[in-house]
């Protein structure tokens, strides 16, 4: 598991495909965005990008004009990442870490929030998504744009670093109280964190009354309501085989969050095998099982983006079993031989690319 995870999604609106893709350490790509007159509307869309959290977020709205609405959107999102980054002084997270062993911390009901979910799926994961991960992040430090690398951290340095990863001692106090139990210990929030705060501007739209907007915050997509003409968004989900921009098919949403993570994203090579950033707190090393990338639709992306990495370490059965235990969440598994796993739920919403024919698609 990774801090906030790289995440390959293709919005594709009416007939125009756009494009986006980034993150942790983040790195923004450019956004092909949708011709306006493909879509049926009184009033001009309006969008705002910003850097935040390490990534480029985009919001885009398209039955409300009113720039206010976004002024509160980014507002909130500047509020949620001074509170629960890893490596800004001062926030919530920084405050936790640096008591670690030491004192209970006093921090901000909606970092309580995240942290009590973070600890959640990593209960009901037995540990695949751990968010007392950070010693192993810091030490693997994988970034985006980074290609080959001399060296690897030896296994003595991973095994010692794995020794302070442990969800059990994460305790969660009365009075919004955090205490990690040992020092050295240090939480990382970046597996779950995006998917939050997607939740929240979708919840700030509803106050504001819009109906129609898609929220991308560095991949994280969230499809707030529909499309004006009462359509479902097409969301193109990346080909984990290719460069980003291409993609494997095409996937029908309404108000959903659509939340993936893969091998692709973000890795270097050593001695010619590649290492990627999402890691296993059982072994300390990359993940390695049979799967490429797994996309989660939620109707919360927080539990989307927490999923998407708890899955994807799982591996394919133990995934499809969790995903299976849970309501309001459907999971897609693309493998290393090119297979494809959806559930029964979504066959009639996701479409191959006709051009894929390499790939086949299986229900769980």
């Amino acid at each position: 598991m990774k801090k906030i995870k790289d995440i390959r999604l293709i919005i594709i609106l009416a007939l125009i495909v756009g494009v986006t893709g980034c993150t942790n350490k983040h790195q923004s790509k450019d956004t092909k965005l949708p011709s306006e007159s493909n879509l049926i509307s009184k009033t001009e869309p309006i969008s705002r990008t910003e850097f935040l959290m390490n990534t480029v977020m985009t919001i885009k709205i398209y039955d409300n004009n009113d720039e206010s609405i976004l002024d509160k959107v980014f507002s909130r999102l500047k509020e949620i990442e001074n509170r629960m980054s890893v490596t800004l002084n001062g926030s919530d997270v920084n405050k936790i870490n640096e008591n670690a062993g030491i004192k209970p911390v006093t921090i901000n009901e909606d970092t309580y929030f995240v942290v009590n979910k973070a600890k959640y799926y990593a209960e009901i994961s037995d540990g695949a998504c751990d968010p007392t991960i950070g010693p192993l992040v810091n030490l693997w430090n994988i970034s985006s744009g980074e290609k080959n690398r001399t060296s690897i951290p030896k296994s003595e340095e991973i095994e010692e670093k794995r020794s302070y990863v442990n969800y059990k001692n994460l305790e969660l106090l009365d009075n919004n109280q955090v205490f990690l139990k040992e020092r050295n210990m240090k939480i990382d929030l970046g597996s779950i964190v995006k998917g939050y705060a997607a939740d929240e501007v979708s919840r700030i739209l509803i106050e504001n009354g819009v109906k129609s907007a898609i929220i991308d915050l560095g991949g994280n997509i969230f499809t707030h309501g529909e499309k004006q003409d009462g359509s479902y968004w097409n969301i193109g989900i990346q080909d984990p085989f290719k460069f980003t921009g291409n993609y494997l098919g095409i996937l029908k949403a309404k108000n959903n969050s659509i939340v993936t993570s893969g091998d692709y994203e973000r890795f270097f090579e050593y001695n010619g095998k590649r290492y990627h950033h999402i890691l296993d707190t059982k072994t300390g090393y990359p993940t390695e099982n049979e799967l490429s990338g797994v996309c989660i639709i939620s109707n919360k992306s927080i539990d989307g983006d927490a999923l998407s990495t708890t899955l994807f370490v799982l591996g394919l059965d133990n995934g499809i079993d969790l995903v299976n235990s849970l309501e309001y969440v459907e999971a897609i598994f693309i493998t290393k031989d090119k297979s494809i796993y959806i559930s029964e739920n979504l066959k009639d919403k996701f479409t191959l690319g006709k051009e894929n024919t390499s790939f086949i698609i299986k229900q769980y």
